[in-house]
């Protein structure tokens, strides 16, 4: 009895010990999917939006500069009956100047862990949990095979529907001169084959690339999503062409 008595806070503060690491383990806080995709009618951001294009029949690449405004107006239901927030885009000239004008509307439907969107009838699963470093999902999982080939002639992110995104990270960012805390990267696609191409001897050539920043309590405030290929000349097309479009954007207001 003595003895077992000696050893008792022994026993005890190993017992504190393993109760504490299991404790530990079950309950360590997670970032929760709403406090990075908040939504409600009235909010609205703003970002700076440069945009690759392609003209001149393809064989000369530009880019476009505009402000566009992300407003949530109202609220609906899907075809499933679940509650969906309505995103009216504005849009105007980079510097500020010129009025809004409608640059058309998009859906987001918020789930406990995950967040749908769909833009242009595609649904992508923007962000999903369980938010942790190297945790991935199937967010194009609902596209079809080659979603741009019709509207933009590419074949770039023909098999897009099985890109695995993937929390990359959690930390403060700098972007465009504005700080951020808690902002977590999720990459989507980082493929680049063949660009540019070189001038000796040019062949096909692609870009799949897109990953997207969000701040906690206020939502998406970088994305980079560049979808095109290239197309060597041949005997019916004397120079190389490019098809597809690009996107980057930043957010530079939000309320």
């Amino acid at each position: 009895m003595h003895k077992l008595f000696n050893q008792l806070p022994l026993l005890l503060a190993t017992l504190l010990l393993f109760s504490c690491g299991e404790k530990n383990d079950a309950f360590s806080p997670e970032a929760q999917v709403k406090d990075y995709f908040p939504v409600q009618i009235g909010k609205s951001i703003t970002y700076r939006l440069d945009s690759t294009v392609f003209v001149r029949s393809g064989s000369v690449m530009e880019k476009h500069r505009y402000q566009v405004k992300h407003s949530i107006t109202d609220t609906t239901r899907d075809n499933q009956k679940r509650l969906t927030y309505i995103v009216q885009r504005m849009i105007r000239n980079a510097d500020g100047s010129g009025s809004w004008t409608d640059n058309g509307r998009y859906y987001i439907t918020p789930l406990d862990h995950k967040v749908e969107v769909i833009e242009d009838n595609l649904r992508v699963i923007k962000i999903a949990g369980p938010m942790l470093v190297g945790s991935t999902w199937k967010g194009n999982t609902y596209l079809p095979l080659s979603p741009y080939e019709a509207a933009f002639g590419t074949q770039a992110g023909a098999e897009m529907n099985a890109w695995e995104f993937t929390h990359k990270g959690l930390g403060n960012e700098t972007i465009e001169g504005q700080q951020y805390t808690n902002v977590w990267t999720i990459e989507q696609a980082n493929t680049v084959r063949n660009l540019p191409p070189p001038a000796s001897n040019p062949g096909y050539g692609s870009m799949e690339v897109s990953s997207e920043k969000y701040s906690k309590g206020i939502g998406l405030v970088y994305r980079n999503y560049q979808i095109y290929d290239f197309q060597p000349p041949n005997q019916g097309v004397p120079q190389g062409t490019y098809a597809g479009f690009g996107i980057t954007m930043w957010m530079i207001d939000h309320n």
